[in-house]
């Protein structure tokens, strides 16, 4: 039983391919860039994990070469979409082209790249990784549970923009026979598709291993509060901007690293207090900004899971999010996981002055956070990925040795 895998860039830090090399049911796998395969570029050195062998990668130049001029244009700082329509599109050719010469493979795919392959002449089981929420079901729930839907002319999504998002999504669920996805928010677009329940499974996303940090290191007597993500509509960003502006907190503060934001949100945020936009970090920048945050927020209208929650979680940071995240999957104490309800700008300022109030200087919870962490582990979330595609969960004692996180 060996599987195709195709997703773009290094998503979810190659945890569905690795998955399957783990227990060797890896044929190949097809993504735009990896590292040790053909030539080298120096910039994306870490597009490539100890997990999956080089020798098992098929690139598709085509989706390189679509990104290539978004790449230019976001390091010098323009601001400017990603191409997914033209990414996935080539992505999913060369991905239906492996499938071809291999039809006896099995196909676990990446939801936008899976069309072309699972159209194809594949005898295997063809099985969606749905790593975003349903369009149709992004487009309703924006509509129907926002507060301040209206108030300004918000960015719209592309989910609301172009149809042939919501098209393309029917068609990979109507030809799929099974779907993993990463938490009970996106099952719930699946099922809303016509997916039947028990053919979906959930894999909450896992994250890396945490370093725990002396319980002094934050020690100070201002809770610091951090969004990380895009800073657009459906993130709940322009519901945090409010909800912070009503609460009004005494000895608090709120740092919004943002990939890219909607300017009438920042402009909606003049004159609040505490609120600072500080734009794109690295990686190593965000993760520093979680270490010294007490809490990461992300009262999301509609998200797949949220990886940042895993992220933030290894550096020691409590967790407040919405229904709408993979949060309520953590299953985590209410003391480190304040869960609001999403577009709710009441339910919001509750769940900040409950975190504000709690907080402690030298924060004695981090331990527990720390904890909870090791438990929502990479690996849990590769053996229920090998349990949605019908593998064996448990590894080998050798690959458990040299699994990397």
């Amino acid at each position: 039983m060996n599987f195709i895998v195709g997703h773009n860039r290094d998503r979810d830090s190659y945890q569905v391919p690795a998955a399957l090399a783990e227990v060797s049911a890896l044929e190949t796998f097809v993504t735009d860039y990896y590292e040790g395969r053909g030539f080298s570029v120096p910039t994306l050195s870490h597009r490539r994990t100890p997990l999956i062998d080089a020798s098992r990668v098929r690139q598709s130049w085509g989706a390189f070469a679509a990104q290539l001029p978004y790449e230019v244009k976001r390091r010098i700082k323009r601001s400017v979409d990603f191409p997914t329509v033209a990414v996935e599109s080539r992505l999913g050719a060369t991905i239906a082209r492996v499938a071809a010469q291999k039809p006896e493979a099995d196909l676990l795919l990446y939801s936008g790249s899976a069309l072309q392959a699972f159209q194809g002449p594949s005898t295997g089981r063809r099985i969606l990784f749905q790593y975003q929420v349903s369009p149709q079901f992004i487009v309703d729930t924006l509509s129907t549970v926002d507060d301040l839907q209206g108030v300004r002319p918000w960015l719209r999504e592309a989910e609301e923009l172009d149809p042939g998002m919501q098209e393309q999504h029917v068609a990979e669920v109507n030809l799929a026979d099974s779907a993993v996805c990463a938490s009970s928010f996106t099952k719930r677009g699946l099922i809303a598709q016509g997916m039947d329940p028990e053919n979906i499974t959930v894999a909450p996303y896992g994250g890396p291993r945490p370093e725990r940090i002396p319980e002094d290191a934050a020690a100070g007597p201002t809770c610091s509060m951090l969004f990380v993500g895009q800073g657009i509509a459906r993130k709940g960003l322009h519901i945090l901007v409010e909800a912070w502006r009503r609460a009004a907190l005494k000895n608090a503060t709120l740092t919004l690293v943002t990939s890219r934001h909607d300017p009438e949100i920042e402009d909606f945020a003049r004159g609040v207090p505490n609120i600072n936009f500080v734009g794109r970090h690295s990686k190593q920048e965000v993760l520093a900004r979680m270490r010294t945050a007490d809490t990461l927020l992300l009262p999301s209208i509609a998200e797949g899971f949220g990886l940042v929650l895993s992220e933030a979680l290894s550096q020691g940071c409590r967790l407040l999010a919405s229904f709408n995240t993979g949060l309520v999957d953590m299953e985590l104490p209410e003391n480190l996981g304040v869960v609001v309800e999403p577009g709710s700008v009441d339910s919001l300022v509750e769940g900040l002055q409950r975190i504000a109030d709690t907080y402690e200087p030298r924060r004695s919870y981090r331990d527990l956070v720390f904890d909870h962490s090791e438990r929502l582990s990479w690996a849990g979330f590769r053996r229920k990925v090998r349990q949605g595609a019908g593998l064996p969960t448990e590894i080998g004692e050798t690959a458990r040795l040299e699994e990397g996180e």
